[in-house]
């Protein structure tokens, strides 16, 4: 053990190390002991899942506060999950226990009584989620000043999950409000095993601060990775391909694409007059679905051990739950290990799981990003992942869930769904881009790089929010005040005092906010009304949702726009339930079980990709090279896009000659791809995109050419673009925005415009300077 270190432990803390039997401090443990115990500032803590981060920074954080009166909250939690919360709330009272240091949690599941418990007595440490510290400013405002006097520290778990989005920014606020409250400068402290760029994290914590805040980064040999991509093909969209098409096995795959000619797959897509493809023989036993085959290999290889599966969407959790439990069925076995975990299901499903997962029975649980943050589940054997993520940083966090003890290796099983190929294909879709951006993915996680934080942000909507905050709080403040509490102290530095001012008419014009005599800006009576609702703490959009209930169990929620009608089956917690009344008044659905079923519509976007990311797909179509971690199936389908490539010219040029038109792959991410087309649009060329490629209606490849160059020579004006993207209003408050602060933050935070113009002039530049 670190006896330095050791020793600038309070003598409570070195009995509680002992008793909990350890034998030494590690590495980072005893760095943020000596940075927070011996120094003054800010600190930043960089490991991996499982290296002891909470621990880094609570060990001398308790140090400190064994040492002074209780009298107040002294160290703030703050977590983006209800249940990671749970989890560490459990850890450090544990600790914190023999030292007299009360610990205490706050969130929407906590009771009443506890919460009241707190304001007749506050101390020790808070752990909480940024809604209720909101919460805390809203209903609480005037013993702000009393619960935190003497504040000294804020931990944030899992930073990485804050940065450059609507629940950082939120937070951020909160913090600065906290500390123009209480007069208080508390130490910054952040927890990340996913950090791409430490400066921005140094720069969330403490941006007037940065060289304050010390970077303590885990060092030496990580942990062994074994990891597979397993590739599955989906039967063809009816509604795309015709209720005739089939699903194909990857060796039909590959011969399908082989068997087109360079002007058929450029071509592809258009309604062939005849089509050649295999037919399945009678003798042929492919298997009815894509997640039937998953559900297969999940239930071989994740039935005997702790294992976590994560899918991309609540709808592939309960699809492929309801499949697992079908199978534990027909096979007879006595003990059903596959569980769910998503935030439509009741808090007691998760609970349960969560349980079952700690308790060291063979437990699977099919889940969302719930369980991607550090909640200690035990050891867990190996990972799933239905369908790539859309970044490095997920992939790597949901691999880190395994692996966790010393010695353990890492596992994952990265399953790749692409839609069997059919006579009406696209292009894009015989290259089989799901299976190369798995692959990129994999690869960069390999190469350590990890995607940067958004930081050019306006939040405009969390702005709203915040001013409706703060004026419910107050009762009242000018609006010079307001600008300075938000945009000056606080976090909405982007937002000028003009834009600041256009604002405030609006919602003013709106009738949500009026100015009194005096000067001061007040809540309207419509604002009254928003900041009275149960959803306001929260900065980010939620959605009205219905409780299934069967009897006196709470089974989960469902979007008011994916409610079933009474007499239909729906599929819930992995289970089937009939629909027997649905009562309005009280958002209740009423169910029983049943067989058969649909699994209902949850809303959701699917996620940008990064432009590294796709000039990494771009790499991998047309390499050699061939994964070891790849199954016989994947390798055939990257056989079959590389085939592709090559035989329609992509190894040579982006600019392909298609019917009608020319298809351009740019190879950039989400946002620029969206600039292109709007760019195109916005000069009257009609284009068609899809998830890699662009194509327009121009005639020839010097055609498209000259159009770029044109596009070019315009003055390309990012707030048209903005005003051409749709849908504007995403975010909670976005529809209060005045029409051109909406479009500036359209034009901000949905495209990008500098990218799209070095695309193209690297695109002209590049062709023109091909010798013919």
């Amino acid at each position: 053990m670190s006896q330095a270190a050791f020793a600038l432990l309070h003598p409570g803390v070195q009995r509680a190390i002992f008793e909990m039997g350890w034998k030494e401090l590690r590495p980072i443990q005893a760095e943020a002991i000596h940075a927070l115990l011996e120094g003054a500032g800010h600190a930043l803590i960089c490991a991996a899942t499982a290296s002891g981060k909470t621990e880094a920074a609570f060990l001398p954080i308790i140090s400190r506060l064994a040492e002074g009166a209780q009298d107040s909250v002294r160290a703030i939690y703050v977590g983006p999950l209800k249940a990671l919360i749970n989890d560490q709330f459990s850890r450090l009272d544990r600790l914190c226990e023999r030292m007299d240091i009360p610990v205490h949690r706050w969130h929407g599941d906590v009771s009443v009584s506890h919460k009241q418990a707190l304001r007749r007595n506050p101390g020790g440490i808070l752990l909480i989620t940024p809604e209720s510290l909101e919460s805390n400013f809203i209903n609480y405002g005037g013993q702000v000043p009393r619960l935190y006097r003497e504040l000294e520290f804020v931990v944030i778990d899992e930073v990485h999950s804050f940065l450059g989005n609507v629940r950082g920014i939120h937070l951020l606020s909160l913090l600065s409000r906290l500390r123009s409250t209480t007069g208080r400068q508390p130490r910054m402290i952040g927890l990340s095993a996913t950090l791409g760029d430490p400066e921005m994290g140094k720069r969330f914590l403490a941006p007037d601060a940065v060289s304050s805040v010390t970077l303590i980064q885990e060092t030496g040999v990580g942990r062994q990775v074994r990891f597979a991509l397993k590739a599955v093909l989906k039967r063809p969209d009816s509604r795309k391909a015709g209720d005739t098409s089939s699903r194909l096995s990857s060796a039909q795959a590959v011969e399908f694409v082989r068997a087109k000619s360079a002007e058929q797959l450029l071509a592809a897509g258009e309604p062939p007059t005849t089509e050649s493809r295999p037919v399945n023989s009678a003798e042929d036993s492919v298997p009815p679905d894509d997640l039937d085959d998953i559900a297969d290999d999940i239930v071989r290889h994740f039935a005997t051990s702790t294992n976590l599966v994560f899918v991309n969407s609540r709808r592939t959790a309960e699809e492929l739950a309801v499949r697992a439990h079908d199978r534990v069925t027909k096979l007879k076995w006595p003990h059903d290990p596959f569980m769910i975990h998503h935030g439509s299901v009741a808090k007691e499903v998760r609970e349960e799981a969560e349980t079952a997962l700690k308790s060291g029975v063979p437990t699977t649980a099919i889940c969302s990003s719930t369980l991607e943050m550090g909640i200690d589940i035990g050891s867990v054997r190996a990972v799933g992942q239905i369908d790539p993520p859309w970044s490095v940083a997920s992939l790597v966090q949901r691999l880190g869930r395994s692996g966790r003890r010393e010695g353990e290796a890492s596992v994952m099983r990265l399953y790749v769904r692409e839609e069997s190929p059919h006579a009406r294909s696209r292009l894009t879709d015989l290259l089989f881009p799901e299976l190369l951006r798995g692959i990129a993915l994999t690869r960069l996680m390999q190469r350590k790089w990890l995607e940067p934080a958004d930081e050019q942000r306006l939040h405009l909507s969390t702005l709203v929010h915040q001013i409706f905050s703060h004026l419910k709080q107050t009762g009242g403040m000018t609006a010079a005040i307001l600008y300075q509490a938000l945009a000056v102290s606080g976090p909405f530095r982007s937002v000028t005092e003009s834009d600041f001012t256009a604002l405030l008419r609006s919602l003013a014009a709106k009738q949500l906010i009026e100015q009194i005599p005096t000067g001061e800006i007040i809540l309207a009576l419509a604002g009254e009304r928003i900041t009275a609702a149960h959803d306001f703490y929260a900065a980010f959009k939620s959605t009205d949702m219905f409780t299934v209930r069967h009897e006196k169990a709470q089974i989960g929620e469902l979007p008011l726009d994916a409610l079933p009608p009474a007499g239909q089956v729906v599929v819930l917690a992995g289970k089937r339930w009939l629909v027997q009344e649905i009562d309005a008044m009280s958002k209740t659905v009423w169910v029983a079980p049943a067989k058969g079923g649909k699994v209902p519509v949850f809303l959701g976007n699917g996620g940008e990709l990064h432009t590294r990311v796709v000039q990494e797909m771009k790499t991998v179509l047309l390499g050699n090279d061939g994964p070891p971690y790849l199954d016989t199936p994947a390798r055939e389908l990257l056989s079959a896009a590389r085939h592709v490539a090559r035989i329609v010219g992509l190894d040579k040029s982006d600019l392909l000659v298609s019917p009608g038109g020319v298809r351009w792959f740019p190879w950039v991410g989400t946002r620029c791809l969206r600039t292109l087309s709007i760019l195109a649009e916005l000069n009257r060329v009609t284009c068609e995109t899809d998830r890699l490629s662009i194509w327009l209606p121009l005639p020839s490849c010097e055609g498209f050419l000259d159009f770029l160059r044109q596009l070019l020579a315009n003055n390309l004006d990012s707030f048209m673009a903005g005003a051409r993207v749709t849908p504007r209003v995403v975010e909670k408050f976005d529809e209060f925005l005045p029409d051109d602060l909406l479009t500036k933050a359209c034009a901000t935070e949905r495209l990008a415009l500098q990218e799209a113009i070095d695309s193209m002039k690297a695109t002209v530049n590049g062709v023109s300077s091909t010798p013919p």
